[in-house]
Parts: C-alpha cells; sequence; structure tokens
C-alpha cells in the first residue's frame, strides 16, 4: 500500500528496498520485490536488487518473482539473459526453473541457446511441471523447428509422468496437444492418439485422448 499509494514520499523507496533484501519473512521481501520492478524501475539500484533476489535469495518464490521482473522488465540489460538461462537451468526448486523457461521462451527465443535449453528441459528436467511447460513452449513458439514433430512423439509416448494429484498435467497429454494443433494432418499423429487412448497408463489422458478421437470422427 505504500507503493501503490504513497510513491511520492522520499521515504517510500528506502523502505521498500529494505524489506526486499532484509525482511525476516519470504512473503514481505516477494511483495517488496514485485512492487519495486513495477513502481520504481527507473531507479538505478532497482535492477541490482533484482538480480541478487533472483539468484541468492533462500526463498523459491522470491527468486521467482525476481525473475519474472528481471525478465519482463529489464529485457535490455546484458545480465538478464544470463540469469535467466541459469535459473532455467540450475535452480533448486522447480517453480523458478518452469517460470525462467517460460520467459526464456517467450522473450527471447532469437538467441540461439533457447531452443537447446527448451528440448533439454522438456527431455531431462526432473520435474513434471518443468517438462510439460518446455514441451508447451516448444509448441507454441517453436514450429519452424525441423525437429519438433519428433520430439513431441518422444514426450507423448515416453515422458515419465506418473499421476500422484488429479490436478496435475501430464506432459504427455500436453505433447499430443501440440501435435494436434501443429501436425493434425501427419499421418503418425492420430495413429499416436489413438494408441494414447488405448494404452496410455494415465487414465486422465487415456479419457482426454478418446474424446479428442470423439471430436474427428464427428467432424
Amino acid at each position: 500500500e505504500l507503493a501503490r499509494g504513497f510513491k511520492d514520499d522520499p521515504e517510500i523507496l528506502t523502505i521498500l528496498k529494505t524489506r526486499a533484501t532484509t525482511d525476516e519473512s519470504w512473503n514481505v521481501r516477494r511483495t517488496a520485490v514485485e512492487e519495486l520492478a513495477r513502481g520504481f524501475k527507473d531507479d538505478p539500484e532497482i535492477l541490482t536488487i533484482l538480480k541478487t533476489r533472483a539468484t541468492t535469495d533462500q526463498n523459491w518464490d522470491v527468486r521467482r518473482t525476481a525473475v519474472r521482473e528481471l525478465a519482463r522488465g529489464f529485457k535490455n540489460d546484458p545480465e538478464t539473459l544470463t540469469i535467466l538461462k541459469t535459473r532455467a537451468t540450475t535452480d533448486q526448486h522447480s517453480d523458478v526453473r518452469r517460470t525462467a523457461v517460460q520467459e526464456l521462451a517467450r522473450g527471447f527465443k532469437d538467441d540461439p541457446e533457447i531452443l537447446t535449453i527448451l528440448k533439454t528441459r522438456a527431455t531431462t528436467d526432473e520435474s513434471w511441471n518443468v517438462r510439460r511447460t518446455a514441451v508447451e513452449e516448444l509448441a507454441r513458439g517453436f514450429k519452424e523447428d525441423p525437429q519438433l514433430f519428433e520430439l513431441l512423439c518422444d514426450r507423448a509416448l515416453n515422458d515419465p509422468f506418473e499421476r500422484q494429484k488429479e490436478r496435475r498435467d501430464n506432459p504427455r497429454q500436453t505433447a499430443l496437444a501440440g501435435l494436434l494443433r501443429n501436425y493434425l494432418n501427419h499421418p503418425q499423429t492420430l495413429p499416436l492418439l489413438r494408441d494414447r487412448a488405448e494404452n496410455d497408463p494415465d487414465e486422465q489422458l487415456r479419457e482426454w485422448a478418446h474424446k479428442q478421437l470423439e471430436k474427428f470422427d464427428k467432424d
């Protein structure tokens, strides 16, 4: 509320900087980081604070927020891309990696390393949600890649996802959805969908695949 309603007071910026860096509560730090990035980005210290929070804060949600704000508000800083690449590949928390993957795909796709990073995260990341996000972003933004079809087929068949909670999104289903969106007329797409409708170990995916096949039968 100080940030949004009393921005012109000369002490507010100092208070926010202090809360962003030293508050014992991760949620206070996260909120202060967000407000600094959105309302005070012209201050020369804000970028340094965001970089530090993105790379060294002990709480994953603070790091994730700082990564997002760096990508969206400080894209042109030469260190931003390096920080995002590092967070996407080495951060210990999956939600930080997932956010970094998403921001790289949507804001930095022209960088020659991004495609490789996304493919690696889609196939080797230990988190189902990072793999799912990487698959989704590849299907959405890298259709021109000649290896995309084979990668999506591989993920639809071989992603190791095992359902533990009902609301989790299966990366195999995400890969199938990408195939239907981008390669519906490919001769292997519908046979693969039929195979998953009958043989995938995830009941929710089988049900989804059957519904997709019913739509095609009606058409």
